[in-house]
């Protein structure tokens, strides 16, 4: 069966990115990250255990200074060389857990959780670019490419990335550096070591509302930069037409604008993210004071207590030490709060996109091979971008196969719409289209389209080599097919011209080409298909009189024996279809031939004056 989302109406709406609900946030990490880190689980695993020996280490050394003071410097009755055996012991002892338990260890786990990370990464990326890239023509126009790329590799995954790094790199050793820190000053004195414990709850305490509050401000934030880096992209693209119509000043006003506003929201978030460490240090810092109060209190009492065993000098040194190493470990905590908030807003925008459902599903349950060969069939086909809107109505069409159709009328009659149906950029919202008698929705759109050779009005040429660029219809085309292609396209005449020929690297968009020559590639590559079906989209727009004879020539030789459907406004370049369709308002007003059309009243024949008395 073909799962179709268009049950909801007409013109079904893509979803726009937003905020995820309480269950949806609930399950971003597990569902959002570990599909992508559970290859690398027990590479992960291990990273994290080294980090907590690191964490364990970094306890070692805070206490050592505490036997020091007691078993070495001020132990009473102790030999001379006793005492230098045992401060060379705890020198030995202190140099092993630095350079084993913290340097190596940390290198180790640094290199595990690096590869772990870039590789989860680079999957995710993966992810993200092969759902958007299968997504709909709806999803695509509400969403600017500058928006999608900042979610690849902007704000949202960095962010995510960032929080990821902390949780698996660094907490691990956090954690056990706090919790061994207390099990090791609770075996002294479980009083002081449970104001110690209270410092630290009061601290968590803080950061679990400094998290509440701090979220929103990350989630403002990455909206605005998502629109910002859209717009501008838009801007950098349309470079030509800033210069054309001398938008110079208007275009680096409206950048500071735009870059204004990324700063306003970084400076909001940052300021009450500063706030809210502000109150954190404050909770310290009275922690701090009332450990000093309680150990003192501890010492005098127990020094001034014959039956008491008494607190010595270095237990007080390692209990404010103990204070003062835990604010790393504390520090991290609230990094870690702060990350979270950004990287979950991260998370929900991707996983907003990741959610999204294509209108128009690839086949489940049955999938069918297209004909090679058949005849195309719209049957009671309407169609709207627009909920309410329709800009097809009711369209029935036959063509035959091997016919070459004209689709005529006048701008915003539906011609380009149809096309996009037939290649299933959208599916009807009422209706079918059938191949031979089978629905087009029971095939699968990579493959369908791969039996289409289409020439847009305004191709598009990537930013590599001009056979790179031929070579994206058919990756296997020898050298020999490249030439007859370019030579049936007169694309050959200005490529042979060229420094390097086929391999002469063009610009961004085709940018160093002129219009003409991006339309005789665009054609060259529709040849080297080799295709069953072919589209025209004012395939001739851009070329001189002389070119457009010739490459009309061209391709009324291509498609012989083969579909072909043209849309053009020029009625001289469909003169020599067998058939012409003419459109008006979503609906065929006219069917026929073009010797049948000239003679009879009506919208072609209003058309093919109107073009006479211009000429």
């Amino acid at each position: 069966m073909v799962q179709n989302n268009n049950s909801n109406g007409p013109g079904r709406r893509m979803a726009r990115v937003g905020t995820a609900t309480a269950p949806a946030r609930r399950r971003l990490i597990g569902g959002f990250l570990w599909p992508h880190l559970r290859r690398y689980r027990w590479l992960l695993l291990g990273a994290a255990s080294l980090n907590a020996l690191h964490g364990l280490a970094v306890t070692s050394q805070t206490m050592l200074p505490r036997y020091l003071i007691d078993d070495v410097l001020l132990a009473r009755g102790v030999p001379e060389g006793q005492r230098w055996r045992r401060l060379l012991a705890l020198l030995g002892l202190y140099l092993v857990i630095a350079l084993v338990g913290r340097m190596l260890v940390w290198h180790v786990s640094y290199r595990l959780f690096t590869y772990v990370r870039e590789q989860s990464i680079l999957s995710l990326r993966t992810n993200f670019f092969r759902h958007v890239n299968h997504l709909c023509r709806r999803f695509h126009a509400g969403h600017q490419s500058g928006e999608l790329y900042s979610y690849l590799f902007g704000t949202p995954l960095s962010a995510v990335q960032n929080y990821f790094q902390q949780v698996a790199m660094l907490a691990p050793g956090a954690i056990l550096t706090l919790v061994s820190t207390l099990l090791w000053v609770g075996s002294w004195d479980w009083l002081l070591s449970g104001v110690l414990l209270l410092s630290a709850s009061a601290t968590t305490l803080v950061l679990a509302g400094a998290q509440k509050r701090i979220r929103p401000l990350w989630e403002d934030f990455q909206s605005t930069e998502s629109a910002v880096t859209g717009y501008v992209a838009e801007l950098l693209r349309a470079s030509r037409d800033v210069k054309l119509y001398a938008m110079e000043q208007k275009a680096v006003a409206d950048f500071a604008d735009r870059a204004g506003q990324i700063g306003r929201k970084i400076y909001e978030r940052d300021i009450r993210s500063h706030l809210e460490w502000m109150k954190n240090e404050g909770v310290n810092y009275a922690c701090f004071a009332l450990l000093c109060l309680a150990v003192a209190w501890r010492y005098l009492t127990t020094a001034a207590s014959p039956s008491a065993a008494r607190m010595t000098i270095g237990q007080v040194q390692a209990y404010l030490t103990a204070f003062l190493v835990l604010q790393g470990p504390l520090n991290l905590l609230f990094d870690l709060a702060t990350l979270r908030s950004g990287a979950l807003a991260g998370m929900e925008r991707i996983g907003a996109v990741l959610d999204t459902v294509s209108t128009t599903p690839e086949p489940v349950g049955y999938e069918a091979p297209l004909p090679t060969a058949g005849s195309i069939v719209f049957h009671d086909v309407t169609f709207a971008y627009e909920p309410g809107r329709p800009v097809l109505h009711t369209i029935n069409l036959t063509i035959p196969y091997g016919q070459r159709v004209a689709l005529v009328g006048p701008s915003g009659a539906g011609k380009s719409t149809i096309t996009q149906l037939l290649l299933r950029f959208y599916d009807p919202d009422s209706g079918a289209i059938r191949i031979d008698g089978l629905d087009i929705r029971h095939c699968r759109g990579p493959d369908y389209r791969h039996h289409f050779g289409v020439v847009p009005q305004d191709p598009f040429i990537f930013r590599t080599t001009i056979r790179e660029n031929l070579c994206l219809a058919n990756p296997a085309a020898s050298a020999a097919e490249i030439r007859r292609a370019c030579e049936l396209a007169y694309a050959w005449e200005f490529i042979r011209e060229l420094p390097a020929g086929l391999d002469t690297l063009v610009g961004e968009g085709g940018s160093t080409l002129s219009g003409g020559q991006r339309q005789r590639l665009a054609l060259a590559r529709a040849l080297l298909a080799n295709p069953g079906y072919f589209i025209f989209d004012e395939a001739t727009s851009a070329l001189d009189t002389l070119s457009e004879r010739l490459v009309q020539s061209a391709v009324e030789r291509a498609v012989v024996g083969r579909t072909a459907l043209m849309i053009a406004h020029r009625i001289s370049t469909v003169r020599h279809c067998d058939r012409i369709v003419v459109l008006r308002e979503g609906r065929i007003v006219q069917d026929g031939s073009y010797e049948q059309l000239v003679r009879e009243k009506g919208l072609f024949h209003d058309l093919v004056h109107g073009q006479v008395r211009e000429g």
